[in-house]
């Protein structure tokens, strides 16, 4: 028997917050290719959890 998992909605919803974070960022930096960088640099803007 396989057993099929769906995605949560909490981490569908920080992959909807991370991939409008790495848009802003590729806007601000006038950019035309996601590379590692501007993905790490989207990350790292996020706050997620409690502070």
């Amino acid at each position: 028997m396989t057993t099929h998992s769906l995605p949560k909605s909490g981490n569908f919803r920080l992959t909807s917050r991370l991939v409008a974070q790495i848009e802003r960022v590729m806007d601000i930096n006038q950019l035309q290719t996601v590379t590692a960088e501007v993905v790490e640099t989207a990350r790292e803007s996020l706050v997620v959890g409690v502070l």
